[in-house]
């Protein structure tokens, strides 16, 4: 892992066990630039669909292109685009900063899609357990250069009205803890574009619809 980014890994593992969510700029860092690179150019052959209700029943306004599906287990789509994607973010300097992270031996990426946002489109308040009881930190990484607004707002619980806001940029990543509520404001101008994917102890079944 760059020294760049463990000098400062105590700080934002600190962060994120008080508040749930980090944010942190990915250029010289793990994630490596011309792999960014290569990810933007994929990401742009993707086939999107319009979506106005999430994946736990929050009102959207989004298009979304779908890498990896987690209904009732993880399933990859778009295999031709998707295979490519998967190989570098399963790079193993990026699994093994998320599991210092989350303090966790073994860690899977579920639900991997790509958000895109135009003028007033936004995602509703909602908790991403909903989707997947068993989902550990969503990863949000930004391919978005000129846009206002989208704003990643994360509260505490159901209660908090407040919330901490966080001001997403070009290649910047956030990482933030599913059992915490979240949103992301209107699109004022231009267009934000998200890869985001969860991560989850492991691969198997969606406890979802066996939850009560």
């Amino acid at each position: 892992m760059p020294t760049k980014l463990m000098s400062n890994f105590d700080k934002l593992k600190k962060r994120y066990d008080k508040y749930g969510t980090i944010m942190f700029d990915l250029e010289k860092s793990f994630f490596l630039d011309d792999d960014f690179k290569k990810l933007n150019e994929l990401l742009t052959k993707l086939p999107y669909e319009y979506v106005s209700t999430g994946d736990a029943g929050e009102d959207n306004s989004v298009e979304v292109g779908r890498l990896m599906t987690d209904i009732k287990n993880p399933k990859v789509v778009n295999e031709s685009i998707s295979n490519l994607v998967l190989k570098i973010l399963n790079k193993e300097d990026h699994l093994k900063f998320y599991k210092k992270l989350l303090n966790r031996d073994e860690l899977y990426l579920r639900r991997v899609q790509v958000n895109k946002m135009h003028k007033d489109a936004f995602v509703g308040y909602h908790l991403d357990i909903d989707s997947n009881p068993d989902y550990l930190a969503a990863v949000v990484v930004q391919f978005g250069k000129d846009f206002k607004g989208g704003d990643y707002i994360v509260y505490e619980d159901k209660n908090d009205d407040v919330g901490l806001c966080y001001a997403p940029f070009y290649q910047s990543m956030i990482i933030s803890n599913c059992h915490y509520p979240h949103e992301v404001t209107r699109i004022e101008k231009g267009t934000r574009i998200s890869l985001v994917f969860f991560l989850c102890a492991h691969k198997g079944e969606n406890l979802r619809n066996k939850t009560t």
